[in-house]
């Protein structure tokens, strides 16, 4: 892009809480000011005026929002010869629309001078946090699941099932190790977007410099979109993340403008993830959800390398997201409009454990304990924000019978760190959710909602059998909420328990720490894979 075109495209970047900063996808590792200069949606080359209009200038088709004026006073459906395809895409493709092009000028402009210092220790403090999630889903049915899976299938391009030491396509090793990433709640959630990244990283052999951009490049997509003002209602996360890693995979093949917008809508065309596999009575779509979303993310940069195409206009068209979904975006930025951030902002968890507890286990729970004992209580309410008791204290979640239900349950996680003192990866097992005195407490919660409250935000009263009460809430009301931010000691000291706990030999931990915490200084990001190939003591699959 020229540096005149660049002035025209102007900023318009709006001030940012802490939560929406979370929202948007930017968590642990993306230092979104520090590139320049800043494509918004709102000034596009043409000029034209971001507007919430119906039909976006009349390219939209949409007769349930007619007017009874517009229905019927001479509205006539015919056309005729005079439109021309001049876009010179390859196979006749029609032209793009123009967020595909925002978002594929954005991509192919990135680069890697950018990420300087700051941004390579916020990245790699995630990097380091995302390894551990891995190593401590790992055995997991899901990830054990994926990796049969994996074992099937062959290619020439050759990627590593982290652990199991299964060499596969980029696809299926994306699909098994973001499972892992992901399985136990321990991670910052974007960072599942890594799976895909490395997986097309160790087929190429490039460079440890080259998938830490491309990985950054995939949270400021993916920022960017959850970002834009779209509603994503009964939408799964992974809506973002399959066309965000499609085009951070495409970098990396080196794909023309022209592949990374066809890799970018049939990233985004073939993968509508519904929210239902976060809802009610939970299962192993829990965990592999953004892992499919990852998968077909790859399959999509690969089969656009290939030549295959993708509708021009999967965003603005007739019948693409915006018609069918979301309704017009009011907000894309790029960069992602969210205040440079550090990798100690928060999003890096403490606990194994569903997002909204993780301040209760921090705030609340030692207080409760300290002044009563499990035995010693009558009753427990917890009065929380809507969205979390939407996703943790619906009925279903009073009767965990998986890992999965058992971590997004507030009745369950209280009741099991009130007994024990905290929650780890060892309480999540079905002797520990199925503990008679843990689901004696259990029926002794109630859950009310709060509509004042913020994310994770908590206040719990409890009552003892001898009629004192207590109530307790968490010390924040403004952000994510995590508890107190983890340092980078308090994150290597989080690698290492994991990398103990899964029986990691200490000589492979301390290697694997070293290269994963400075990518920058790795050749070969196969290499990397390879000091993880195989860890723990996996049972034959």
């Amino acid at each position: 892009m020229s540096e005149n075109k660049n002035e025209r495209l102007g900023s318009g970047t709006p001030s940012l809480g802490r939560r929406d900063i979370m929202k948007l996808g930017v968590g642990a590792a993306v230092a979104s000011q520090l590139l320049k200069p800043q494509i918004t949606s709102a000034q596009t080359e043409r000029g034209q005026t971001e507007t919430t209009r119906r039909g976006q200038g009349g390219t939209t088709f949409r007769p349930s929002e007619w007017t009874d004026q517009e229905r019927y006073a001479g509205v006539k459906m015919e056309t005729g010869p005079g439109w021309e395809n001049n876009s010179n895409r390859a196979f006749g493709n029609g032209p793009m629309d123009d967020t595909s092009r925002l978002i594929v000028e954005y991509v192919s402009s990135f680069s890697e001078s950018s990420i300087d210092d700051a941004w390579a220790n916020a990245f790699s403090n995630t990097m380091i946090d995302t390894v551990a999630s891995l190593i401590s889903g790992f055995e997991s049915d899901s990830a054990r699941v994926c990796a049969r899976l994996a074992r099937s299938t062959q290619s020439d391009l050759k990627s590593t099932v982290l652990g199991y030491g299964i060499t596969t396509s980029p696809e299926l090793a994306a699909y098994a190790n973001t499972t892992m990433i992901r399985f136990t709640d321990f991670n910052d959630h974007f960072s599942d977007m890594m799976g895909g990244v490395l997986a097309i990283g160790e087929a190429l052999h490039s460079t440890g410099m080259q998938v830490m951009s491309a990985i950054i490049l995939a949270y400021q997509v993916q920022s960017a979109l959850s970002g834009a003002g779209g509603n994503d209602a009964g939408l799964d996360i992974g809506i973002y993340y399959a066309p965000a890693v499609a085009v951070a995979a495409g970098k990396l093949l080196k794909l023309n403008e022209d592949q990374l917008a066809n890799a970018l809508s049939l990233a985004l065309t073939l993968h509508v993830p519904l929210r239902v596999d976060r809802s009610n009575t939970l299962s192993m779509q829990k965990a592999c959800g953004t892992a499919e979303a990852v998968r077909i993310a790859v399959f999509c940069a690969l089969s656009a390398r290939e030549g295959m195409t993708g509708p021009s206009r999967p965003f603005e068209g007739r019948d693409g997201l915006w018609d069918r979904l979301t309704g017009p975006y009011t907000r894309l930025r790029l960069p992602p409009s969210a205040p440079t951030t550090t990798g100690l902002s928060g999003a890096i968890k403490r606990r194994p454990a569903e997002g909204y507890t993780q301040a209760m286990h921090a705030d609340v729970i030692p207080a409760v304990r300290a002044w009563t004992k499990a035995d010693e209580i009558d009753s427990i309410h917890v009065e929380m924000p809507f969205s979390g008791w939407l996703e943790i204290a619906d009925p279903p979640k009073w009767d965990p019978r998986n890992h999965e239900t058992a971590d997004h349950s507030m009745a369950y996680e209280a009741s099991r760190a009130l007994i024990d003192g905290d929650v780890y990866l060892d309480s999540f097992t079905r002797e520990k959710f199925m503990d008679p005195t843990a689901r004696a407490l259990m029926n002794r919660i109630t859950v009310s909602v709060d509509p004042s409250f913020g994310y994770g935000q908590v206040r719990m009263t409890v009552k003892k059998k001898s009629g004192e009460t207590l109530t307790k809430e968490t010390s924040s009301r403004m952000g994510m909420n995590f508890g107190p931010a983890m340092t980078h000691d308090d994150i290597v000291t989080k690698y290492n328990r994991v990398c103990e706990f899964m029986r990691v030999d200490n000589a492979q931990r301390d290697r694997a720490l070293a290269q994963w915490s400075d990518l920058r200084a790795v050749q070969d990001i196969a290499d990397a894979m390879k000091t993880l190939a195989k860890f723990g003591n996996p049972q034959p699959l």
